[in-house]
């Protein structure tokens, strides 16, 4: 979550320019300063979230402009202003066209000026951050309305999303990843080249049967269309590229056939790939020690330190005696978040197929349910797998 920030930082080679700025107004900013681009870069890579940036137009080794148009992909949200005396009409349409400039400062400038500057550029970043939580808060809401539509009408492809996401952030976590929100929604949408495939091929090539060469054409493009599709929703362009590579083998197999290779192929691509395979490699009961070794058996295919630590935080954890898990059958109304299905939802008389086993239950499917059983009647009690913790248990 973004936090708006005090944090001023003035950048100029000019030392008298950098101790006024302390001197005056240090006492009720929190500024820092630094002689060059260089120091200005190294403070600023601990300092992810900033408020106000101010740069000199003329710094050692750089030109003020380019350092503050840098700014605009590592600290989107910090407000820029430029510091010059070089007032032509020039320098005014670079600072604003190329560095997007809140305002710049003419030198010398009283203190008045400055604190004007400081005060508008704090409350620009302020409303930076505010539009852009409202946004994340607004895009999450409606990819997960997308992600719960698109598990009812394609159930089967859907259902493994929950489980590996639970997996994906206890890998993240192992690996330090803070900010997992790409990684999440990789996950959540990784089924959606399945869904896009005719049933008829994605059951034959499901089963190992043997596709037609149009076929196998259309399956060969589904990375790519989804990578397309998602391409589209602001702020999914990563995503897209960590789906587009997720089928890419570490050791350069796999699709797209002229894709990275090793390392260079995207670090959540490569969780994508090793989780999502373990998935159908794990019985419906879940991971067990046979479902790793069946990875080993490929395990070129893998990052090797990814593949050591899937083994030792999943396999560790699914082997961990604080929970226990109960199959269950239960009727709708005693279906509870969390829950995973054991057997397919069918409908009471025709049989046909509503929800597929392995999906995991959230509160909105689980009303969704019930509307249909109002509506069509659903084959009850249901079998589904849930986890009890220790600390949970009613003592007898």
């Amino acid at each position: 979550m973004h936090e708006v920030s005090n944090q001023i930082l003035v950048v100029d080679g000019d030392a008298k320019v950098t101790s006024a700025f302390q001197q005056l107004l240090g006492q009720k900013y929190k500024i820092a300063s630094a002689a060059s681009s260089l120091e200005a870069s190294i403070f600023l890579d601990g300092h992810p979230n900033i408020g106000v940036v101010i740069a000199a137009l003329h710094l050692p080794g750089i030109d003020g402009i380019d350092f503050l148009r840098g700014l605009i992909e590592t600290h989107p949200a910090a407000a820029r202003i430029l510091l010059t005396n070089d007032r032509t009409v020039e320098v005014a349409k670079r600072a604003v066209n190329e560095a997007n400039v809140l305002m710049y400062l003419n030198k010398p400038c009283a203190v008045e000026e400055m604190e004007a500057a400081i005060a508008n550029g704090l409350t620009h970043h302020a409303r930076v951050i505010r539009e852009r939580a409202l946004l994340e808060k607004t895009l999450a809401g409606s990819v997960k309305l997308l992600i719960e539509m698109l598990s009812l009408f394609h159930s089967d492809a859907f259902r493994k999303t929950a489980t590996i996401r639970q997996w994906a952030l206890k890998i993240a976590k192992a690996l330090n990843i803070k900010k997992t929100w790409e990684l999440e929604m990789a996950v959540m949408f990784s089924p959606l080249g399945e869904a896009l495939l005719p049933k008829d091929i994605l059951s034959r090539y499901r089963s190992a049967k043997s596709l037609t060469d149009p076929q196998r054409e259309l399956l060969s493009r589904a990375p790519e269309q989804t990578r397309d599709l998602l391409r589209n929703i602001p702020q999914f362009e990563r995503i897209a590229d960590v789906l587009y590579y997720s089928g890419r083998g570490f050791d350069g197999s796999g699709f797209p056939a002229d894709g990275p290779v090793g390392k260079d192929i995207p670090l959540n691509s490569r969780i994508l790939k090793i989780l999502t395979d373990l998935w159908y490699a794990s019985p419906d009961s879940g991971l067990d020690m046979a479902a790793l070794e069946a990875l080993s058996i490929n395990r070129r295919q893998y990052d090797p330190r990814l593949l050591a630590l899937v083994r030792e935080t999943l396999l560790a954890d699914e082997l961990d005696k604080s929970q226990e898990i109960k199959i269950v059958a239960c009727h709708i109304r005693a279906l509870h978040p969390g829950d995973v299905l054991v057997d397919d939802i069918l409908t009471d008389g025709t049989h046909e197929l509503v929800l597929s086993r392995g999906h995991q239950l959230t509160e909105t499917t689980i009303k969704r349910l019930a509307q249909f059983d109002r509506l069509s009647g659903l084959r009850q009690p249901i079998r589904v797998r849930r986890i009890e913790r220790a600390a949970e248990a009613v003592p007898a």
